[in-house]
């Protein structure tokens, strides 16, 4: 598969990536396997994996479609092998599906999440459900478009997994029971509908210069023949902001509807994802050779690295993040025009009475963390035990506040990060 015949943009001014005009963006496996764990530990291994399963299954399903429109796949054999070719070129691993209008088979190898959650985990953690619920939604997407299918129609599940320490990764793949679920689709023109106008950071100047590197240097990655994306010591995916959005507000909404009171909780939980993210995915690409290369080593300067992490967000298609305000070890103000999930929420679920960024909140609490308390001179090693201690020593005191949200229908979204 010639993967440049894929029409790939970027919303100039807005940093929001599109892929057939479905919207991507970069994200790494200590992300997506917290994410995953964020979801579990709201509501249950079991309801998690159905939710995580209804998300990639909507957010693939248009996707599909577009890429098989522009390849012109006609045969069920050319779809179902541009498939798996797209889902391993995306760093999702290595899938095969064997299947009919009525149903079938796949199987996986170095699936991302069962593979990552094994060679993160698997030494100390004995885990008892299957891990790779986006590949099962990734499948019944699949099959569904393979064979012109109504959207919601088939199901997939998850038989045997790397991460339960099973030699594959195998799913079955069937009509689904009862009513079809309701499918978003949330494309480019739906994101700029929301998107406000773009305005400069402090600073623009060298956050431009190094995101648009940035956004360069990702548009030339790829699976490899594992179908994984090893870069900046991480593992990379090109994942939709569908599922992450779609799962997370099922939850909080849940939560919501069902108690509450325990609202602020499940938001706790959600943003928590974005502080883990910073850390991890921000703070490796930062010590990685590739950076290096492109940027040079991080001085630890707090201005150099809210600079660099704005650069970052941009670059991996968060949005056109931006430094409004920096009082270092006291104060940071982070505005954007959009975030992933402002314009996913107002397409999807209309005007919100909360801001609902969790993810741009969590983030702005982690680049705070990285640019305060983070040695750099040290090439520190930037592993959970270290972020366990950061958190738990007291040397990470701050609180966030989304003080605008355009999902609420102002004219920013605007996190402020603060001591108590």
């Amino acid at each position: 598969m010639d993967v440049t015949a894929f029409e790939r943009s970027v919303a100039e001014g807005h940093d929001l990536m599109f892929l057939e005009s479905v919207p991507y963006i970069f994200h790494c496996h200590h992300y997506n396997l917290f994410h995953d764990q964020t979801l579990e530990d709201a509501v249950g291994e079991e309801e998690a994996i159905a939710i995580r399963t209804r998300a990639a299954h909507a957010a693939f399903r248009p996707l599909l479609e577009r890429v098989f429109e522009r390849v012109g796949a006609a045969t069920s054999l050319e779809r179902l092998q541009l498939a798996s070719t797209l889902f391993g070129w995306m760093g999702h691993g290595r899938l095969t599906i064997e299947a009919t209008a009525e149903g079938g088979t796949a199987q996986g190898e170095h699936l991302h999440y069962g593979h990552c959650w094994h060679a993160k985990y698997g030494a100390v953690v004995k885990r008892s459900h299957p891990a790779d619920a986006v590949a099962a939604g990734f499948c019944a997407a699949a099959v569904e478009v393979t064979f012109d299918l109504r959207p919601g129609s088939m199901a997939a599940v998850e038989t045997a997994c790397a991460a339960l320490r099973s030699q594959a990764c195998s799913f079955e793949i069937k009509p689904a029971v009862g009513e079809a679920p309701v499918l978003p689709v949330v494309l480019r023109d739906d994101y700029m509908k929301y998107a406000k106008p773009t305005f400069a950071s402090e600073d623009e100047a060298r956050i431009d210069q190094i995101a648009k590197g940035l956004q360069k240097f990702m548009r030339g990655v790829g699976g490899n023949e594992h179908g994984l994306i090893p870069a900046f010591g991480v593992h990379v995916t090109m994942h939709l902001p569908t599922f992450y959005n779609l799962s997370g507000y099922e939850i909080v909404h849940h939560v919501e509807k069902m108690n509450p009171a325990n609202r602020a909780v499940a938001e706790q939980l959600i943003r928590e994802a974005g502080r883990v993210c910073v850390f991890n995915t921000y703070g490796n690409i930062l010590l990685s050779p590739e950076w290096e290369g492109l940027v040079g080593k991080p001085s630890g300067d707090p201005l150099d690295m809210v600079s660099y992490c704005c650069a970052i967000s941009r670059g991996l298609g968060f949005g056109h993040w931006s430094l409004a305000e920096l009082d270092p070890g006291k104060r940071l103000v982070l505005r954007a025009p959009a975030t992933y999930e402002a314009p996913f929420y107002l397409s999807h679920y209309g005007v919100s009475e909360v801001p609902r960024c969790y993810i741009f909140q969590g983030a702005a609490l982690g680049i705070m963390l990285l640019a305060q308390e983070v040695d750099w001179a040290s090439q520190p090693d930037l592993t959970n035990e270290m972020y366990q201690k950061l958190i738990r020593s007291g040397r990470a005191p701050w609180k966030v506040e989304e003080t605008k949200c355009i999902g609420r229908g102002d004219d920013v979204c605007e996190a402020v990060v603060s001591l108590p």
